[in-house]
Order: structure tokens, then sequence, then C-alpha cells
């Protein structure tokens, strides 16, 4: 089983460095694989939480197309980007996207879509969700 956040927006970030940055501001122990060129993103994305080693998936999205394959989700209005972030049953991925979907959407001025529950959000409810998942997750599979 997948899972789904993506981040809308109307600009990308230009590379891992800089989004690497918005989660330092954050807060978020998460590192991004530096050698990975955020612009060719396709595939698993690895990176280390709490000294482990996680990821996600990623993809650079055609946003009209999500958009319009939800036709009773209120994103807004129209966006120029989609970035999706996709993984398995684990925590340690969940909690992985979540933050670099937070980050990613604050960065810039975007919102983020969690495909689960199908709730459009700002960055600062993301960042309270992401908080949530940290908190209420101890390892293991999602819906363990």
């Amino acid at each position: 089983m997948s899972i789904e956040v993506s981040v809308f927006s109307d600009r990308s970030l230009s590379s891992t460095e800089e989004w690497q940055r918005a989660l330092d501001a954050e807060g978020f122990p998460l590192r991004l694989d530096a050698s990975v060129v955020l612009s060719e993103a396709k595939g698993f994305f690895p990176a280390q939480l709490g000294g482990k080693l996680t990821g996600f998936e990623c993809y650079h999205d055609d946003p009209a197309e999500l958009i319009e394959s939800c036709p009773d989700i209120d994103f807004g209005r129209p966006w120029k980007c989609a970035l999706g972030l996709r993984f398995g049953g684990d925590f340690a991925e969940l909690r992985a996207a979540f933050m670099a979907a937070t980050a990613y959407a604050r960065a810039t001025d975007g919102v983020v879509w969690d495909g689960e529950s199908g709730e459009v959000m700002s960055p600062d409810r993301a960042r309270e969700v992401a908080h949530e998942i940290v908190r209420d997750t101890a390892g293991g599979a999602v819906g363990a």
C-alpha cells in the first residue's frame, strides 16, 4: 500500500540544499541525501531521520491532473507545481515525508495535501500534523 502527500505551489525549490535549509528552519531532524538533484528526482529519495536511514519516493507531478482527479477536494486555486511524496507503511517514512512536505510548502508559499485524509493544509497546519505524527508513532508499520 502506498500513501501520498503532495505539495502544491507556484514555484519549485531550486536544489536539495535549499530544501534542507527549509527543513533546518523548521527544526526538523531530517537530513536529505545531498547527492540527489532535486530537479531530476524521480523515485526513492534517501534521507536520515534520527541517524537512521529512511526516505520516500519523490516525483514532480502535474498539478492540474492531480487537482482534476480529485473533484471533491478544494485545493484553493490552480497551482503551477506539484511535488508528490509517496511512501509505504513505515512510520519513519511517514514522519520523513510529512516533515519534508511541510518544509517544502513553507519555503514555496504552498500547501500540503494529505492524500489519505483529503485535507489541504497550510504549512502551519502541516507542521502541527507532522508533530502529531512524531508524537503518536513509536515505530513500526502504519496501521500496526
